[in-house]
């Protein structure tokens, strides 16, 4: 498990230190430097996986795109000044500089180490959801033929349906995530099971299209104990297409292994967000290491309940606040501590509190 990384003159960040738990929350206003957080994560991955080298950094790569070496410079800092993304595994740190030279279209690494080939970063148990994911469709793609090494389940989850085709029948990941309603363990019993939380009893039918490279899916859903006909994702709703790909990387993910998503509560309604966030502390407390951006207090809610009723210690959770700096253009972060109850110490100004603002300005 990673348990810090340290970014400096990267993006919004001049020197910021980020500890990192099972389960770490990113939290705060728009452009305050969340996503800017995974996108160091995504760029030592992709720069590493590209060539088993940390010779240069690779902007733009199966991963994110960040564009040129001007893009993701500390605003103001000195051209002679490195980037560096240092990670912290084990109570070993790794660091990784890279020479910024104006007008180049690259970065390239300087006092190079040795890297640790077992960093958690650089595993096959890695799996990567962006914000902007692939909504219903009729029919999804499969893999393609490098095996997307980078991400198996694609940015998007593009893959998601064609894994979940040819891993059915398999086990989960860690047996820790069984759901106490499906004895079974089959990937795809478990993700129908753990997506009921959200809302629907679903059944999910699927059919590969080998010589198309295509596969369909269609949903069905159990009404008073009776399966209903099949529908199309495209009549179903949003919600259920863009969340699936949540639990099928969650559920096939292994101790060990990582996985960060941008934004789990998209198109959920409240009841679906905080079973969300109740199903990410399971996640998290089966040894999978779990980072998420997010901006729904119902999802800090349901991490906060499964904290009280001991699905996770709270110790294993991380609050990150990115707030704007008064002193300067950089970013600062404030961490709230949860204790056994799932209550916080502090509730910074901005943080997860316009409810509460809505109702004594209604009051």
């Amino acid at each position: 498990m990673i348990d810090r990384i340290r970014i400096s003159n990267f993006k919004c960040f001049l020197d910021e230190s980020i500890e990192l738990r099972p389960l770490s929350v990113l939290s705060g206003i728009n452009g305050m430097g969340k996503s800017s957080c995974l996108q160091s994560l995504l760029l030592l991955r992709q720069s590493w996986l590209s060539s088993a080298s940390m010779d240069k950094a690779l902007l733009n790569g199966p991963l994110i795109s960040l564009g040129h070496p001007d893009d993701v410079l500390y605003e103001g800092v000195q051209d002679s000044e490195l980037i560096t993304l240092a990670l912290t595994e084990n109570g070993s740190e790794q660091k990784f500089s890279f020479k910024y030279a104006p007008g180049c279209k690259e970065m390239y690494g300087v006092d190079l180490q040795q890297v640790n080939p077992n960093n958690t970063l650089w595993g096959e148990q890695f799996f990567y959801l962006k914000a902007e994911r692939i909504g219903p469709r009729t029919s999804f793609q499969s893999i393609n033929e490098n095996g997307n090494r980078h991400n198996v389940i694609g940015n998007a989850g593009e893959y998601c349906a064609y894994l979940l085709a040819t891993h059915e029948r398999k086990p989960v990941g860690s047996e820790k995530l069984l759901h106490n309603s499906q004895p079974l363990n089959e990937l795809r019993l478990q993700v129908e099971a753990w997506l009921a939380e959200i809302g629907q009893t679903p059944r999910i039918h699927l059919n590969e299209y080998t010589s198309m490279d295509r596969v369909n899916m269609q949903f069905s859903f159990l009404r008073d104990g009776i399966p209903s006909s099949n529908y199309r994702p495209t009549n179903v709703g949003f919600g259920l297409t863009y969340t699936l790909p949540i639990f099928v990387a969650c559920l096939m993910a292994k101790p060990g292994g990582m996985v960060l998503i941008e934004n789990p509560e998209a198109h959920l309604h409240p009841k679906g967000q905080v079973a969300m966030g109740k199903f990410l502390a399971h996640v998290a407390d089966s040894g999978i290491q779990v980072i998420i951006e997010t901006h729904s207090d119902h999802v800090l809610n349901g991490i906060r309940i499964a904290a009280k009723n001991q699905v996770i210690n709270p110790e294993g959770v991380a609050l990150h606040f990115f707030q704007h700096n008064a002193d300067s253009q950089s970013t600062s972060i404030v961490t709230p501590k949860m204790d056994a109850d799932g209550r916080l110490d502090q509730w910074p100004d901005g943080f997860f509190d316009e409810w509460e603002k809505g109702l004594a300005e209604l009051l």
